[in-house]
């Protein structure tokens, strides 16, 4: 049983060492499938299931004149919900060929921010000062496309 078995599975392993193998243009274009790749995306960034956040922080630093100065964003996070995102080839009137990216259907930002924005000189220190904050609650929907070409 065992050796009908090997002499079925030697085609198909020669096949697999064979590798993938790039195909022209010309006749990936001759490749057709369904409607594309549709996403539906639930990003919960840095909140713990009590909906808290502990003191974390985006640094960036700049350096000017050879003083080196950091902006500091805390507490980044939220929950971000996106559903009909969709990516699909597709061919347009002149016959050439583009990658269609649909905005999302449908998404939703529940508690989606950071606390506080601040230009400081330690990036670990206390926030020295407060440029903002910005907190995102709610629905929209969207319509519409982004193209791309390849040339």
């Amino acid at each position: 049983m065992k050796r009908l078995l090997a002499i079925f599975m030697l085609p198909l392993c020669a096949a697999a060492s064979a590798g993938p193998q790039a195909l022209p243009d010309s006749e990936l274009a001759q490749v057709s499938g369904a409607d594309g790749i549709s996403f539906a995306i639930k990003l919960n960034l840095n909140r713990q299931p009590d909906n808290t956040t502990g003191d974390s922080r985006l640094t960036i630093a700049q350096k000017v004149d050879g003083r080196t100065t950091y902006m500091v964003v805390r507490n980044i996070g939220g929950v971000i919900t996106m559903v009909g995102l969709n990516i699909s080839p597709q061919t347009s009137t002149d016959g050439s060929n583009y990658v269609a990216l649909t905005l999302p259907a449908y998404a939703r930002f529940t508690d989606t921010g950071f606390d506080s924005i601040s230009v400081q000189a330690d990036p670990h220190g206390p926030v020295s000062g407060n440029l903002g904050r910005v907190s995102l609650n709610g629905e929209m929907t969207m319509q519409g496309q982004l193209r791309l070409w390849s040339h």
